[in-house]
């Protein structure tokens, strides 16, 4: 056989060969496809009810405002900005109890003042000691001093008793700084005044008509404080109802907005064309069981609720809603189930039913689309 034979039936193989390769290669991705397909095709996508009725979601679409929990109460602790700070103890976000230390002055000037304060009182009662014997002495002379001359001796008693009045005055001032310096000494170490979280830490180094030097919120009673932008402050008022996301889970709580800040920037930026200044408005909750002091929250308008606090739910949602039972394709337990409804009233103008019992906000629903089927597995959106 010859060498151009032989060659041209290995060429043969080799195409053979790399043909079953990438036939098998090409049965594999298209046998992934079509698992990842059915995989997909088996999973419903939900969300939350909260979700659905505000036409947002806690991720930052529609109105949604970033916050924080805080204190009812909040108490300033101001600075003596006659001295230094040596040692602060605490940091944004420490707990504390009252009574537990927060900052320390450095008080070596005070030490030095006190020091010389005190050499001055020595001195001063050295001085008396010696006007009180010049005034024995200037008395006795004039005793035995002519006519002509008492008069002169007792000028110069006269101007020798207010040396010692001068004197005295002078102990008490000095004897009232060193008091004031042992005082201040004493109260070196600054202590919380009650139990609660630093808030606010300022820099005293910057420019500032103020003392404070530190922020903190009382444990206790909570209430939310909202960031916004004067841009759409006007989107919020008073008195609205709205829901507060936690930002590790799914967990809301329900409230109304107290007061909007509008007297006390919270931030402003001069430094660019865009300038716009933040403001801040504060959440008063129906029950803040579960939020902890200074976490961080999302807040947006409960949009979900009636004036009565019932869920408005987009009708598109609700399965047989003229019929007797009516439902929609709930997540139990990571699987799809029916939750049977109790309906109010009809709005033609914004689509939606009242649902007055068998689902929260905080459930988790389906769209109803054809793909969605009973038993089916969930997966909440993000």
């Amino acid at each position: 056989m010859s060498k151009r034979r032989r060659t041209k039936r290995n060429n043969k193989k080799i195409i053979i060969i790399v043909a079953v390769v990438a036939a098998v290669l090409i049965g594999i991705v298209v046998a992934g496809i079509l698992l990842t397909k059915d995989k997909n095709a088996d999973t419903a996508t939900v969300q939350s009810v909260s979700t659905i009725c505000a036409s947002g979601n806690a991720a930052g679409i529609g109105n949604v405002y970033a916050g924080m929990v805080e204190s009812q109460k909040t108490v300033n602790v101001n600075a003596n900005t006659s001295y230094k700070i040596a040692q602060t103890y605490v940091k944004v976000g420490s707990a504390v109890k009252a009574g537990d230390k927060l900052f320390t002055y450095d008080m070596t000037e005070n030490a030095m003042s006190a020091k010389q304060a005190q050499l001055d009182i020595e001195k001063l009662n050295n001085n008396a000691a010696a006007l009180q014997e010049e005034l024995y002495q200037l008395m006795e002379e004039r005793e035995e001093a002519s006519s002509s001359e008492k008069d002169t001796y007792s000028i110069q008693i006269l101007q020798k008793q207010n040396e010692i009045k001068q004197n005295a005055y002078d102990i008490e001032s000095k004897q009232l700084e060193l008091s004031n310096l042992n005082e201040e000494a004493a109260q070196a170490t600054v202590t919380s005044p009650i139990a609660g979280v630093v808030r606010e830490i300022k820099d005293l180094t910057a420019s500032s008509a103020s003392n404070v030097y530190m922020t903190i919120m009382a444990t206790g009673d909570y209430r939310v404080q909202g960031i916004i932008n004067e841009q759409n402050i006007d989107e919020i008022k008073a008195g609205e109802k709205v829901i507060v996301h936690s930002r590790t889970n799914d967990k809301v709580w329900y409230g109304r907005i107290s007061e909007i800040d509008k007297d006390n920037p919270v931030y402003k930026d001069e430094n660019s064309a865009t300038a716009s200044t933040d403001y801040a408005f504060y959440v008063v909750l129906d029950s803040a069981k579960g939020l902890m002091l200074g976490e961080h929250i999302y807040i947006e308008k409960n949009l979900g609720l009636s004036d009565k606090g019932q869920i408005q739910l987009p009708a598109y949602y609700i399965m047989d809603a003229d019929g007797k039972k009516p439902y929609v394709f709930a997540d139990k337990g990571g699987k799809i189930e029916r939750a049977y409804l109790e309906l109010g009233g009809f709005n033609e103008e914004t689509n939606t039913y009242v649902v007055v019992s068998g689902i929260e906000l905080t459930d988790y629903i389906a769209y109803p689309d054809a793909s969605v089927r009973l038993g089916m597995a969930t997966a909440k959106e993000k």
